[in-house]
């Protein structure tokens, strides 16, 4: 089973590059990130970030604004990844078994184009988990305050840019939220208006157990956030590597 789109969302580059190598882009600037053209060269037509608050410094805001615009590269690919080989792609089965495309695709249209206007990231720890956890905390959803996200200190300093996939290890044993989009992707799915109150959520997280849901469950594989990474850190890996860098399941 094959999906084509003659549709602009599936940005010139990565078209013409037919799944053979990733996207880089210049910008960190979320204004940029957010203008018109670059929402065409992300590979969205309608591109939404969360807004940065005060308290984050500049290197924060940099740091920040470059795993945005790596949720947007990745995101796009997978997108396009579906979209060329549907759902007898070796990829889609190892993540989602016979789950819906439907469902897949939806998920990555509402990560990346779902208004965002209320979701807020700030670098203070105003909850004192991050101190509380210093070496473990990247970054935790708030319960008081559902639309806003603490980024921690631990988050610049252990996860990496989508650009170093597959040279520090395979995912299997580094995971896939070691980089830094694609944690920023888990980040989303804490809040509710992302994660559509809940439909997208964490319920299997040990490697393990998500390839069970691929197997034997794929109604929830479709619905649970560690799926999504797993496959977006598959797919992308394999461009970057032949055949990828998944590692031994």
């Amino acid at each position: 089973m094959k999906f084509s789109s003659g549709k602009s969302i599936i940005f010139a580059t990565i078209a013409s590059l037919a799944l053979s190598a990733p996207v880089t882009y210049d910008t960190n600037s979320t204004a940029e990130l957010q203008s018109p053209s670059s929402q065409e060269i992300l590979g969205w037509s309608h591109a939404t970030f969360p807004t940065i608050y005060q308290t984050c410094n500049e290197t924060n805001a940099r740091m920040l604004n470059a795993a945005f615009k790596d949720t947007a590269e990745i995101t796009a690919y997978g997108k396009d990844r579906l979209l060329n080989y549907g759902v007898d792609d070796v990829y889609y089965k190892r993540w989602f078994g016979n789950g819906s495309i439907f469902t897949v695709m939806g998920v990555f249209e509402q990560l990346m184009e779902a208004s965002k206007g209320a979701m807020l990231m700030r670098c203070d720890d105003i909850d004192g988990l991050c101190a509380a956890n210093p070496n473990y905390y990247a970054g935790h959803h708030r319960q008081s305050a559902p639309a806003e996200t603490v980024i921690c200190d631990y988050f610049y300093t252990s996860k990496k840019p989508l650009s170093t996939i597959c040279f520090e290890g395979t995912i299997v044993d580094v995971g896939p939220k070691h980089y830094a989009g694609i944690d920023m992707l888990h980040r989303y799915l804490h809040v509710p208006t992302m994660s559509m109150d809940g439909y997208v959520g964490e319920y299997a997280e040990t490697l393990e157990e998500v390839v069970d849901y691929a197997q034997n469950n794929a109604t929830y594989a479709v619905r649970n956030t560690d799926n999504y990474l797993y496959y977006l850190a598959d797919v992308y890996s394999a461009s970057v590597i032949p055949g990828g860098c998944l590692g031994k399941l």
